[in-house]
């Protein structure tokens, strides 16, 4: 039998290449939940920032102003100045009237009711003036009527029918008729003193109001707002006729929550966000003892009115005032430092 020699060839291990796997492309789906961990990551960072280290309120631009009005009725005659021209203290804005500036119609309504007024108050006078007379007449007629009881209750008393103390009864009652007699007199007298001073032909208003034209002067330096009226224009007593802005004294009135009154001070410094999202700084100037109500945009709806800190806020520097003043009436967030 041949032999069997397993070691006779060399042995041959055959191997397999293993395919090459491709590395998956990032999908929408994996870039969504990425970008939404991001997003959740930093809004979160934001979150706990604020939150740790900012107080926020709210805060509306605003700057001294003066508002032109009169406690009487004025015509106005001729506007010196249009809106937005910038004045200064002592400059003329109008000229009006203070005085008799009525249509001839309304001058004869007043003339009317003058007159009527005066009638009405002569004839008060006279009513009264007949039934003090007529009152006196009476008291008078009773004042006659006990002298005569008098002379009668005496000569009873001398025949021992009527006793002194008849006679005495009748003195008082005659002495507190005499003293009211004599206080009717008197009012009747004062009574037609004043029917005199009353004159019959009253001082009717006319026409002519040349020594009633005013010039009105601005008080202040600013720039002229909205002008609410036109020569010639009658404004009533409480109607604006124009505003004057003084944009070199600009202020945040800002509100803050009632938790946060520890940490609010005066001459903090604060972070003011306007509505372009530039960030600008202030200081707190004034912080009023009070509460205030917040203005209705800065309330939660359907909530209780909440009662807010009320601070004064002005620019850190002069430089910025003119920036601050282009955020007139405009809603702004502010932020404090907690430490």
């Amino acid at each position: 039998m041949k032999a069997f020699n397993y070691k006779r060839g060399k042995a041959v291990i055959r191997t397999l290449k293993e395919p090459v796997i491709k590395k998956k492309k990032l999908g929408f789906d994996r870039a969504l939940y990425f970008i939404i961990i991001i997003g959740l990551a930093v809004w979160l960072t934001s979150f706990v920032y604020h939150k740790t280290l900012w107080l926020e309120g709210n805060g509306q631009m605003l700057m001294e102003k003066v508002d032109v009005n009169f406690t009487n009725d004025v015509r106005l005659k001729e506007i010196y100045i249009n809106e937005g021209d910038t004045v200064s203290k002592g400059s003329k804005l109008f000229n009006y009237f203070q005085n008799d500036f009525d249509s001839d119609a309304s001058i004869v309504l007043k003339n009317f009711d003058r007159r009527e007024k005066q009638n009405n108050n002569l004839l008060e006078i006279e009513r009264q003036i007949n039934s003090k007379q007529i009152r006196l007449k009476g008291l008078k007629e009773r004042l006659s009527f006990l002298n005569i009881q008098e002379k009668k209750i005496t000569k009873l008393i001398l025949l021992d029918v009527y006793t002194k103390t008849k006679l005495d009864d009748l003195l008082t009652q005659k002495m507190l008729l005499e003293s009211q007699i004599k206080m009717e007199q008197s009012e009747l007298y004062f009574l037609q003193t004043d029917k005199k001073l009353i004159q019959p032909d009253i001082q009717l208003i006319t026409t002519s109001n040349e020594d009633y034209q005013n010039t009105y002067i601005s008080p202040i330096k600013g720039v002229v707002g909205q002008i609410l009226k036109s020569s010639e224009e009658a404004c009533y007593k409480t109607e604006n006729v124009l505003t004057i802005h003084n944009v070199e004294k600009v202020f945040i009135k800002a509100y803050f929550n009632l938790k946060d009154l520890s940490k609010i001070n005066k001459g903090a410094i604060v972070e003011v966000e306007f509505p372009d999202k530039t960030i600008s700084k202030g200081i707190i100037n004034k912080l009023y003892i009070a509460t205030y109500k917040a203005p209705t945009e800065f309330q939660k709806k359907y909530e209780p009115t909440e009662r807010n800190i009320l601070t004064e806020i002005i620019p850190l520097h002069k430089e910025q005032i003119p920036d601050w003043a282009k955020f007139y009436k405009l809603n702004l967030k502010i932020k404090v430092g907690k430490f």
